[in-house]
C-alpha cells in the first residue's frame, strides 16, 4: 500500500508539481489550498506526511502547523514545510520549546533530489 502525502500549498503550480512528483515516485497525494481545508484533509485522508507552505490565506501555514501539534494523534505526522520565506525557518527555530519543530524546511524553489530523500527518510 502506497504511503500517504498531503500537500498543503495555496499556489496551484507549486502544488501540481508537488502531486506530479510524489505520485510518479509511488506517494498517493491529496492537496489543499489552504491551512482550513488542510485540517478537514488531514483527518479524512490519514496522510503519513505533511508538505506544508506557510504563506497562503485564510489559515496560514504556521497558524495550522500549530493547530496539528495540538492533536495528540496528528502530532506524529511528519511535517516538511516547503517555503520561499526564509524568516519563517527562524520562527520555528525559536518556537520549538513550545512546539515541535518541523520534520525538515525546504525553501522554494524546491530541489526535487532533496524533498525526495527528506520524504524517504521520514515515510520510506
Amino acid at each position: 500500500m502506497a504511503k500517504k502525502i498531503l500537500i498543503v500549498d495555496d499556489e496551484y503550480d507549486p502544488r501540481t508539481y508537488l502531486e506530479v512528483l510524489f505520485q510518479e515516485n509511488g506517494y498517493e497525494t491529496e492537496t489543499a489550498d489552504d491551512g482550513d481545508v488542510a485540517m478537514v484533509k488531514v483527518k479524512e485522508f490519514s496522510p503519513d506526511l505533511i508538505t506544508l507552505d506557510i504563506i497562503m490565506p485564510s489559515e496560514t501555514g504556521v497558524k495550522f502547523y500549530r493547530n496539528l501539534m495540538k492533536d495528540d494523534k496528528l502530532a506524529k505526522t511528519p511535517v516538511i514545510i516547503c517555503s520561499g520565506v526564509t524568516r519563517y525557518k527562524e520562527l520555528f527555530a525559536r518556537d520549538h520549546k513550545t512546539m515541535p519543530k518541523p520534520f525538515a524546511f525546504i525553501e522554494k524553489p524546491i530541489d526535487k533530489k532533496l524533498l525526495l530523500d527528506k520524504v524517504k527518510e521520514a515515510i520510506g
